[in-house]
């Protein structure tokens, strides 16, 4: 039984990302040194978060998950020295999911990784268009801030969004506290070393990512226009009863992770000023973790909130959305066809996906509707020959 796990539980847009790249990067050298890091790759992590919350399948539906939480105990329970699990999934779970986790890891330590408040409400937004919200730019800046939580009336108001879900550290630390001791590693601000957030994390694993070199992980961020345009997407397909997580692997792993952030469109990053209720919450969390009994790996000024350069999303205009979806519809179509002759169908083959081609006059009335339309169809093409060919193999 390992005598010590180290459960990272997010929070999410914390440099999550780069984190679980680095420990399995230097799987097999953190191996050497006593440290395990379960799963092959960090899909088996992920799938055994998903289980633990109560998925008995994927996300896409397509692969049971079920045991894959004891499957991963297991290793762990056999594994002697140290060992990491890093998943954000799990910064939202109920105390239900928290006491399984902490009876299924007697020896764990909880890490929470925070970053600055202002820095992740621009992040989160685009994360959460990306996993099939709808909302917009000025929906979301208002839930955040109207649904923003009050620890000193905490019977009056909870933290109910989707932000505060994953971003109210407070309540995270101390629902996790009931798991084992926390640690909380800040994410440095603007302009530090990349490495010296790994570096954080390595304190409290007892290694130094300074001595092995890791190439960066590829997280791309979305600006403007390209997360405006996946939102106004997400929008039609709920229309088509194509509601995420329907084509989740299309829609985020290719469209979002892939294509979209490898387009030359005119784009520019999310821009964010700090406003008075951000700098007043955040410092109402820095006091309450300081209150709490966490271990700091950082500094707690590295979570005073600094301004985002950039562009409104609210600004973006329908030519700017007919330009990036045009471009999209390219290299998404380019996909879809060279998939089609290389997995042939009857019924199914490159000639069947659909072709398109924007108004002339990227200013008509409707152009922007069009062309969301036209990627929406590739999708749903998509989406329906999977399902063809899964209800032909049931």
């Amino acid at each position: 039984m390992a005598r010590r796990v180290i459960v990272h539980v997010g929070a999410m847009k914390s440099g999550t990302t780069s984190l679980q790249h680095a420990l399995y990067a230097h799987r097999e050298r953190l191996a050497e040194l006593g440290i395990l890091v379960p799963g092959e790759t960090w899909r088996d992590q992920a799938d055994a978060v998903w289980n633990v919350r109560g998925r008995k399948k994927s996300l896409a539906g397509d692969r049971s998950i079920e045991g894959a939480w004891q499957r991963l105990v297991d290793e762990i329970d056999d594994w002697p020295d140290t060992a990491i699990i890093s998943a954000e999934l799990l910064a939202p779970v109920d105390d239900d999911v928290v006491a399984t986790v902490a009876e299924s890891l007697t020896a764990a330590e909880i890490v929470l990784s925070v970053r600055d408040l202002n820095r992740n409400l621009p992040a989160m937004w685009q994360e959460v268009v990306q996993n099939g919200e709808v909302w917009s730019w000025s929906d979301f800046l208002a839930s955040a801030r109207v649904r923003r939580p009050r620890w000193h009336l905490p019977d009056l108001v909870t933290a109910a969004s989707r932000f505060w879900s994953e971003q109210d550290v407070v309540a995270i630390a101390k629902k996790w506290s009931a798991a084992g001791p926390v640690h909380v590693v800040t994410v440095p601000g603007p302009g530090a070393p990349r490495e010296a957030l790994l570096e954080r994390f390595g304190e409290v694993m007892g290694f130094s990512f300074a001595d092995v070199p890791t190439p960066p992980s590829r997280n791309a961020s979305l600006g403007v226009v390209r997360t405006d345009l996946l939102r106004r997407l997400n929008v039609e397909l709920d229309g088509r009863d194509l509601s995420y997580p329907a084509g989740i692997r299309l829609r985020k792993h290719m469209l979002a992770k892939k294509i979209l952030p490898r387009l030359e469109v005119e784009d520019e990053r999310i821009g964010l000023q700090v406003e008075p209720w951000v700098e007043k919450v955040a410092r109402h969390q820095v006091a309450a973790l300081r209150k709490l009994d966490v271990s700091l790996h950082g500094d707690w000024d590295d979570l005073t909130p600094v301004a985002v350069e950039g562009a409104d999303p609210s600004a973006v205009t329908d030519e700017q959305i007919v330009a990036a979806a045009a471009a999209t519809h390219v290299e998404l179509r380019a996909w879809l066809v060279r998939r089609a002759k290389k997995s042939p169908r009857e019924g199914w083959g490159p000639e069947t996906v659909p072709e398109w081609a924007p108004r002339p006059g990227a200013a008509t009335p409707g152009a922007a509707e069009d062309a969301v339309d036209a990627l929406a169809d590739l999708i749903e093409w998509a989406i329906t020959r999977r399902r063809a060919k899964q209800t032909a193999k049931a």
